[in-house]
């Protein structure tokens, strides 16, 4: 029960950080737009005798732009965060216990590769919530059924990581929920809040990571995420690789 609770109370704070950061960014375009309407009503204002004649005038747009600049500072205010302050955690045990907390019904088969033997500058609860993401994403592609399969394994190549990926077997997606997928709130599924993939999105970037969203050969999509490899902390932790059904 406390790791259950552990998780949602992360997904709850997460789905928060969605809410906030949208209204951010939809209240810096509306302050944007504020300035743009008080810079042209100054310009206008200066080719009339009010402005030379009433000091307050342009006291009073100096006021609105500073209060205007303020604002935006607020809004954009964000507490560094120093990457050796990171939490770590094994992919492959973060992986399995997302899973596990996942809705996967026992029409949809699971197949396990947990080969990542490094660890992720994640916590546990936050690794394991974008696990979970990316599994109840795939099993809602497969209203009928099919394989889902979740990968994690070191990377070799470049400077390494740990890269996770979880492919199902649905219909695929369309062109423009391709282009969308990341965005919050959509969704092409009546019902559902549309926030999975952004959740993943911003866990995956805020640690320096990628996250890439394609078509299988067959059919199905696939969503794959790299973190950046950490010289410092090589924990290793081996996990086999097993099939399983459902969610057990």
């Amino acid at each position: 029960m406390g790791a259950r609770a552990d998780l949602q109370a992360r997904e709850r704070a997460a789905v928060a950080d969605v809410v906030a950061s949208t209204l951010r960014h939809d209240l810096r375009n509306k302050l944007a737009s504020v300035r743009n309407a008080s810079f042209y009503l100054m310009r206008k204002m200066q080719k009339t005798d009010a402005w030379g004649a009433d000091a307050r005038v342009e006291a009073f747009f100096q006021l609105i732009d500073k209060e205007l600049a303020a604002a935006e500072e607020v809004l954009t205010r964000r507490a560094p965060v120093s990457s050796s302050d990171r939490p770590l955690c094994h992919a492959s045990e973060a992986a399995e216990r997302g899973l596990a907390e996942a809705r996967v019904p026992e029409h949809v088969r699971v197949v396990r590769e947990l080969k990542a033997r490094d660890t992720v500058p994640l916590d546990v609860e936050d690794l394991a919530l974008l696990v979970r993401c990316l599994v109840d994403n795939a099993v809602e592609a497969m209203p009928r059924g099919g394989m889902l399969t979740l990968r994690t394994w070191d990377v070799e190549e470049g400077e390494g990581g740990v890269g996770i990926r979880v492919e199902d077997a649905g219909e695929g997606l369309t062109a423009e929920a391709y282009s969308r997928a990341f965005e919050p709130f959509y969704s092409t599924r009546p019902g559902h809040a549309g926030l999975g993939l952004n959740i993943v999105q911003r866990l995956v970037l805020r640690q320096g990571g990628k996250v890439t969203l394609d078509g299988g050969p067959s059919g199905g999509t696939h969503v794959e995420v790299v973190f950046p490899h950490r010289p410092e902390a090589r924990g290793r932790t081996r996990l086999g690789q097993e099939e399983i059904r459902g969610s057990k």
